[in-house]
């Protein structure tokens, strides 16, 4: 399991990377990120503040999951410890705080892709804003992980 969180989280990084590249080259000057009830645009921001402020959210969420991750790996743990000082329960939370930060990034891609698509004119988004679910499903996937990972009697 923690092989393949890593492989999500790390391929979470280049796929976000990928989409920001996207959304900034096809955007136009003027980016508009908040709507109405139409469609019609309600807040508008420059191209290059919503590219940083992108970059900035996505390092900062990520940097907070790495230093969790740092500080759980600094407590000292043994196999018949109580608590997070059980060996087992502090790998299981450093896995899945690993994949929630995967989850974190996925949630920041498919909102810079459905900012993007927004903002092109000409596309219909009736059959893309079933994508809009993917975060918040796997959140609540990932909470209910986390609830069992919790819930195991650990000797």
């Amino acid at each position: 399991m923690d092989k393949l969180v890593g492989f999500i989280r790390t391929s979470s990084y280049l796929i976000f990377l990928a989409a920001l590249i996207w959304a900034y080259a096809s955007l136009a000057g003027q980016v508009s990120y908040k709507f109405d009830g139409d469609g019609t645009a309600v807040e508008i921001v420059d191209k290059n503040t919503f590219f940083f402020a992108s970059v900035i959210i996505f390092l900062v969420a990520n940097v907070i999951c790495v230093s969790f991750i740092k500080v759980l790996k600094k407590i000292k743990s043994s196999e018949d410890g109580v608590g997070i000082r059980n060996r087992a329960l502090k790998l299981d939370v450093i896995t899945w705080i690993k994949g929630f930060a995967g989850i974190l990034n996925i949630m920041f891609t498919t909102i810079v892709f459905f900012l993007g698509f927004m903002n092109m004119n000409e596309l219909k988004l009736d059959a893309l804003s079933i994508y809009i679910y993917i975060g918040p499903v796997l959140l609540i996937f990932w909470f209910f992980y986390l609830v069992k990972i919790l819930s195991v009697r650990r000797s």
